[in-house]
Order: C-alpha cells, then structure tokens, then sequence
C-alpha cells in the first residue's frame, strides 16, 4: 500500500510538469511558448525592497522593441458555464526580470512513460497475486476461474491524453 502511495505522489508530481522544461533566454522566437516574469509597478512600495513580479505564459506573436503574448485565461462558472478569454499583452523588453522558453523534453517523456508502465505493472501483480487454495484442506472449493486482463478504452485514453495524442 505503501508503494502505491508513493507511485502516486511520484505520477502526480510528473504529471504536472506535462514533459516540458523552461530554459533562460535572451530573444525568444516567434511562435514560441514562452514564460515572462515582470515587475509589478506599484506606487506604495518600499524602495528597499525588490519589486514583486508576475508570470505570464503565452505564444509569441511579435519580438522587436516590446515582447507581443498571445494569452489564454479561462474562467468556470458553475458545472456548465466556462468563459475563455484571449488577450494580447504588449510588454517592453527592458522590462522582464526573466524571459523563458517552453521546451519538450524527452528525458521527463520517458521518466512519465516508465513510472505508468511500473504502476500498472504494480497493480497488475497485486490484483492477480491472490492467494489460491484454502491452505492445504482439499475438501474447499477450486481455485476459481482463470484471471484474465481487461483494457478499458477510458483508461487508454486517457494515457494517451497524457502524452498530448
């Protein structure tokens, strides 16, 4: 139990760095995914202090004198209401503390491919290591039927899912 406990804080922990990384850059592409962090311009802070920062994601549209995102936001209403909303922010390239680009990376892909394959072995023995017998008595009853694997298609899917397919 133990060991399936922390499969899952471990599947979890991966699962949400969804196979990517963030590398420091100077100049992004356009069409990248990147991540900025800006200063938070405020009139009340103290000037010993370092200025807060936001972090924006989003697509690249245009790199010159001001950094142009293609951001998502979404927003859910209730059970069946969701509001998405796309705006293009404009920040200035002297502005950003930290500019990082969004890449793929294979080493994460295949840590994540792994641990499913040794949790679903895991569960796997565990669910077919029963014991069979009723402890050397022979007047019980037999072993039972043979186990068999069933896959379910929501269970593929959403592997699949994971791996952006």
């Amino acid at each position: 139990m133990r060991i399936q406990r922390i499969g899952l804080i471990v599947l979890l922990g991966l699962s949400t760095s969804a196979c990517h990384t963030y590398t420091s850059v100077e100049t992004p592409v356009v069409g990248s995914t990147v991540r900025v962090q800006v200063p938070i311009a405020n009139a009340l802070r103290n000037a010993n202090e370092a200025p807060e920062t936001a972090s924006v994601e989003g697509e690249v549209v245009a790199v010159g004198d001001t950094l142009a995102l293609a951001t998502q936001r979404r927003q859910e209403y209730g059970a069946y209401r969701e509001v998405i909303q796309y705006d293009t922010l404009k920040v200035g390239m002297d502005r950003p503390t930290l500019l990082e680009v969004r890449e793929f990376s294979p080493q994460k892909s295949v840590l994540l491919g792994a641990v499913i394959a040794a949790g679903a072995t895991v569960a796997a023995v565990t669910a077919f290591s029963g014991k069979t017998g009723s402890g050397g008595n022979d007047s019980g009853p037999g072993p039972g039927p043979t186990p068999a694997v069933v896959v379910s298609p929501s269970v593929v899917s959403m592997i699949l899912g994971l791996f952006g397919r």
